[in-house]
């Protein structure tokens, strides 16, 4: 039996059988939006707690009116879906992707317009390689009319070529820059550098989506008082730096060279130990500011 949920359509179905038709807006145009959520296992609870939920949500509703994809069905409903799948992944922790998707209409004023939901849901353990590296990719990132505040599926094409370069190089992760020249995300995660004391972050008008996984580690920061800069990132400071990368699946991961330089001192490094102790006791409800992240998902 697989280990993989699929919500379909109001109910879990077997994974194989989640299909859509090819002329779907989803298949012709990548007309989708969505959002990575995990959910930690708490069994003294007896249930999953999923981590920063209100915010997913709200990106998600907010993503889909920038798309111009209707939302096919209310937030408390969305948020009963997702109970529905962890519930068949009971006692591990688990990634859930909720999806919403055009079925027809090229925009939500056509009067067949529709929308549609599937969740993917499967167990998830991050992991860290021995050493990671990175490089910085040759090519830029562009952003269109919805640009990098949306979350969709189509804005992931570009990550085809980073993929490429990844393995043509033989590292871990690709770096990108923006049309300006300026870092601006990782393949999948957000970009942090750390150096003398200060966390700081390409800003949101750097053509980034405002990852909310950055946004909790930038919250530990604070706590643990550094100092926390967003602004537009020269690509030199990659090499002065210890880079972090956060993203959902990922949680924290250190890089330990970018272009073959390795950057940052031992108190960036000590600093970077102790905002992934801090990101992994939250996600564990052992954290001070658990409260404010985590909630019962039944």
């Amino acid at each position: 039996m697989s280990d993989r949920v699929m919500w379909f359509d109001g109910a879990c179905v077997p994974w194989e059988d989640a299909r859509v038709h090819v002329w779907d807006e989803l298949a012709l145009r990548g007309a989708n939006v969505f959002e990575g959520i995990t959910a930690f296992w708490d069994a003294g609870q007896g249930c999953h707690q999923v981590l920063a939920g209100d915010a997913h949500l709200d990106r998600l509703f907010d993503s889909a009116r920038l798309a111009d994809i209707p939302a096919p069905m209310t937030r408390a409903e969305v948020r009963g879906a997702l109970g529905t799948v962890a519930a068949r992944l009971s006692g591990v922790d688990v990634y859930l992707r909720p999806t919403f998707y055009a079925r027809y209409g090229r925009s939500s004023l056509a009067p067949d317009s529709a929308g549609a939901m599937y969740i993917g849901g499967f167990p998830f353990r991050p992991t860290t390689p021995p050493a990671v590296r990175a490089i910085v990719s040759g090519h830029r990132r562009f952003g269109g009319p919805i640009g990098a505040q949306a979350k969709s599926g189509g804005s992931y094409l570009d990550f085809r070529l980073f993929e490429r370069e990844r393995i043509e190089h033989g590292v871990e992760h690709v770096l990108f820059l923006n049309d300006r020249g300026h870092v601006a995300e990782a393949d999948g995660a957000a970009v942090l550098l750390v150096r003398d004391g200060s966390v700081t972050t390409p800003s949101v008008d750097s053509g980034v989506l405002d990852s909310i996984t950055k946004r909790i580690v930038l919250d530990l920061a604070r706590r643990l008082g550094y100092r926390v800069d967003e602004r537009p990132v020269p690509r030199d400071e990659l090499y002065q730096a210890r880079v972090v990368l956060a993203g959902t699946l990922l949680g924290l991961r250190s890089v330990d060279s970018v272009d073959g330089k390795t950057g940052g001192d031992d108190a960036a490094a000590a600093t970077v130990c102790a905002l992934a102790d801090g990101y992994a006791r939250l996600c564990r409800g052992e954290h001070p500011l658990a409260p404010d992240y985590l909630a019962p998902l039944r």
